[in-house]
């Protein structure tokens, strides 16, 4: 191909074809490509913003149920049951149920065990028969199975989380297999008293904005209906968790991710839980059937995050509402290393100068009571028998000079006068 020649400012130029084409369609393609990348993330703020801005104002007709309408089916309120309704109950759910035995309340305790618990992350209601998600020394079982195993008093199921998208409201699709999963659980253990849970809300502010409170309230109308329309008993949570006046949770009732329930969440759930029990006749078989040795619920299973379709990165069940000087342990919140547990608080070993004062007195004094060895000195007070200087009194004895007063004796040389005796011997021989 021969060369493009042309004249410019009176000098001559030749420009390779082939060259020529290539930088210009370089040139088209990066153009193109930043046109595209600056429409996508206009179009994907505005999408966002419009979301947003629908939902709140959707919110404002949040209204609490009316437990009248289901004819006994919604709980009411009791006397608190304690922690024996606890320990008697099985929780079955997702995340949410996972944080009762991952998170630990201001007490320092879990809200149940893994004994009682089986919460799978990311878990939505079709899965419930087919999952294998609780392990036993004899093997891992479904949810329905594992019931059966267990033998619970009473169950507490809380799913749907996974299951919403969108502000459509009509349940009927949904409702439709939650009902078929419910019936296995309970076909698996007739005796066990079926209750569940309200599917629970999520905050103003969150990172799901394809999630609404919209369709959240209208599914779990549809769940109270289930429940009334199968004998079952619906739990109506949403009551203390939802703040009416803004249609989403209550302030500081969620982790940052405004999905799960935070320390504060789960504490009122809980108090929720136990003020509003269900306690029935024990109609089941005696002698219970013996129970393997629970290792828990399997973790990991669901790696895709159902509500966005990417990966999970932490696990959610265990991220928790940490504070300055914390991280996520085993069972929630846990103190970095260098930070100690200082008045229900995580405080850095060596923290600001006004605080060294309080902690430091408090443990190092404990030490200096070693001194007290130095009080051997009370050895030292053996000078008592230095107090044998009484024995240096007896230089009474050197008081023997009152034998030099013995020198009365020696008066006796007074025997001049027996000189004069002498001479008159001398008279009477005479």
């Amino acid at each position: 191909m021969k060369p493009i020649k042309f004249r410019f400012r009176g000098k001559r130029y030749r420009i390779n074809p082939l060259g020529l084409a290539l930088v210009t369609a370089a040139a088209v393609l990066i153009i193109s490509l930043a046109v595209f990348g600056v429409r996508r993330i206009l179009s994907k703020k505005s999408i966002s913003d419009s979301d947003v801005s629908a939902e709140a104002s959707a919110a404002v007709s949040v209204k609490p149920l009316n437990a009248t309408e289901y004819n006994g089916t919604v709980l009411a309120e009791t006397e608190d049951a304690g922690s024996d309704y606890i320990k008697s109950t099985l929780f079955l759910g997702d995340s949410n149920t996972a944080r009762f035995y991952k998170v630990t309340d201001t007490n320092g305790k879990t809200f149940s065990d893994k004994s009682n618990t089986i919460g799978v992350v990311g878990m939505g209601i079709d899965a419930i028969s087919s999952l294998q998600c609780m392990q036993f020394s004899t093997g891992t079982f479904t949810m329905p199975a594992s019931v059966k195993i267990l033998q619970p008093e009473r169950v507490i199921i809380t799913f749907g989380t996974n299951n919403l998208g969108g502000t459509g409201t009509d349940a009927t699709n949904f409702i439709e297999r939650y009902t078929a999963q419910i019936k296995l659980i309970q076909e698996s253990y007739p005796s066990v008293d079926i209750i569940v849970n309200a599917i629970p809300p999520i905050g103003q502010k969150n990172a799901y904005p394809n999630l609404s409170m919209t369709q959240i309230i209208a599914y779990n109308a549809a769940v109270a209906k289930m429940c009334e329309d199968n004998d079952w008993k619906y739990l109506n949570s949403s009551e203390t968790l939802i703040d009416y006046t803004t249609g989403y949770a209550k302030s500081g009732y969620m982790v940052d991710d405004g999905l799960h329930l935070s320390v504060k969440g789960l504490e009122a759930l809980f108090d929720y839980i136990r003020t509003h029990a269900y306690i029935t006749d024990d109609d089941r078989p005696k002698p219970l059937a013996a129970i393997p040795a629970v290792i828990g619920t399997v973790e990991n299973l669901i790696q895709t995050n159902p509500l966005n379709d990417e990966i999970f990165t932490e696990d959610p069940s265990v991220s928790t509402d940490c504070k300055e000087g914390q991280t996520v342990g085993e069972n929630g919140c846990a103190c970095y290393l260098g930070y100690v547990t200082w008045e229900n608080k995580c405080t850095a070993v060596n923290p600001n100068p006004n605080q060294t004062p309080t902690p430091t007195p408090t443990v190092t004094p404990t030490p200096t009571v070693t001194p007290t060895p130095s009080a051997t000195p009370t050895p030292s007070a053996t000078p008592t028998p230095s107090a044998t200087p009484t024995p240096s009194a007896t230089p009474t004895p050197s008081a023997t000079p009152t034998p030099s007063a013995t020198p009365e004796p020696t008066a006796e040389p007074i025997p001049t006068p027996p000189s004069e005796s002498a001479s008159d011997s001398p008279d009477v021989s005479e």
